[in-house]
């Protein structure tokens, strides 16, 4: 149980301060795109 909540909270921290780093408003419906070469 430890393990996966640690994982979760990585996660999340690692969101955030991508967000924070990248100056942009959060978006929750924001999906990436596979670029297939």
């Amino acid at each position: 149980k430890k393990l996966a909540l640690m994982a979760v909270c990585n996660k999340l921290l690692k969101q955030a301060f991508a967000v924070a780093k990248s100056g942009l408003v959060y978006d929750g419906n924001y999906r990436s795109t596979l670029i297939k070469n």
